[in-house]
């Protein structure tokens, strides 16, 4: 997924619009990866929100403007590691919990929804980075070892271990 190196320089030069553009071409899958890495539509929003309010404050700091993207996703994973640090010390009551759920999800979607976060539970947190930036957000391995800063055979490796991990653990629970 390639970036417009030269919209990202106008970007860097205080352009909104341009700013704005590179936004459009990265928020789904910004939404996308915040959401499964933390398993609450409202933090997600909230950590996006947060990553666009640093991006748009630093974007001038960006060294090369093809790493956009990986500069982007960077940004986000901190900031989504940081709020899966904050569920640690909080502790969420049964009934708030229900009263998050939507009334017009049907059970099978529920009980869908939950084996996916059960078989995302087991994984180790770069596990689940590479899975959400493969499976939700479509990057291949390249991509993926640009954003993580690892090598692409590596982040190939990691997600066909982190699927095998998953498929075991969704083919017990049935």
């Amino acid at each position: 997924m390639a970036v417009d190196e030269e919209l990202v320089a106008l970007a860097k030069s205080g352009e909104d619009e341009a700013f704005s553009k590179l936004y459009a071409s990265v928020y789904k899958d910004m939404y996308k990866y915040a959401y499964y890495m933390l398993g609450d539509a409202y933090d997600a929003e909230d950590v996006v929100s947060e990553t666009v309010l640093e991006m748009y404050s630093g974007i001038k700091s960006l060294r090369q403007n093809s790493l956009f993207r990986a500069w982007t996703f960077k940004i986000l994973s901190n900031k989504c590691k940081r709020k899966r640090k904050q569920y640690l010390k909080k502790t969420i009551s049964l009934d708030d919990e229900e009263q998050n759920i939507e009334l017009y999800e049907s059970q099978y979607d529920l009980e869908l929804k939950h084996d996916l976060e059960l078989a995302l539970d087991i994984l180790s947190l770069e596990e689940r980075e590479i899975v959400s930036l493969s499976v939700f957000c479509g990057y291949n391995s390249n991509e993926i070892g640009e954003i993580l800063r690892i090598k692409p055979t590596t982040a190939r490796s990691k997600l066909s271990r982190a699927l095998a991990k998953m498929q075991r653990k969704m083919k017990v629970q049935f």
